[in-house]
């Protein structure tokens, strides 16, 4: 497997099935901003209060090959009907139509995997177990939150500018990596853990300014 996230902001979604585990992972996808469809005959409660907000569309029929001769493949596919072998032949027919597929009861038939993750502002934290256990992934996904805290994207946010006035005041790509690995030291990670963004934002600039422009 190859770590990536991929940007599906505005991009479409199929999601085969209607119960508890298509709900998930359509919750997961509008979180990321994709444009969610869901095929099956017959939508859970939750599922069906999405449709009626208009956040999903909703194809009200079974998930079979023809789905794909009426519309264009969307770039991903997720088959999460209770039948595997619903979900075999759906995957099967994404596929030759161009989708990349992510198969709920069939880890071997997946191209991709949907991770757990923990979002807070820009920060992106999420595991993966390939498939072979998604329970423990949303087990280490609450231990990472609770260990965590709040700050973190905050932090990240004060960091995309602290990493720009680095980028103008130090030059050369190899100094720049010498003065974050020295910045982000154990003590001031344990103040952002800490909440005590203003004091690790202020040791930053002065441990920029202590830099200078050495290249």
């Amino acid at each position: 497997m190859y770590p990536i996230h991929l940007r599906i902001e505005g991009q479409a979604a199929l999601v085969a099935g209607g119960g508890a585990v298509a709900h998930r992972k359509t919750l997961g996808l509008l979180a990321a901003g994709a444009a969610v469809t869901v095929v099956a005959p017959e939508l859970a409660p939750s599922l069906a209060a999405l449709a009626a907000a208009g956040r999903i569309a909703w194809l009200k029929r079974r998930a079979s090959a023809d789905v794909f001769a009426s519309q264009t493949a969307p770039r991903l596919v997720f088959c999460a009907t209770d039948d595997p072998m619903v979900n075999a032949a759906f995957g099967k027919a994404a596929k030759e139509a161009g989708a990349l597929v992510n198969d709920a009861t069939a880890p071997e038939l997946c191209d991709f995997f949907l991770p757990a993750a923990l979002r807070d502002g820009d920060l992106l934290v999420t595991v993966s177990t390939g498939g072979a256990s998604p329970a423990l992934a949303r087990t280490l996904k609450k231990r990472l939150a609770a260990r965590l805290g709040a700050s973190w994207g905050a932090w990240l946010e004060r960091l995309s500018h602290l990493r720009e006035d680095a980028k103008t005041r130090i030059k050369g790509s190899r100094a720049r990596e010498d003065f974050w690995r020295t910045a982000l030291s154990e003590q001031l990670l344990d103040l952002v853990e800490a909440g005590r963004l203003d004091e690790a934002e202020a040791e930053v600039r002065h441990a920029l300014d202590g830099f200078g422009t050495e290249s």
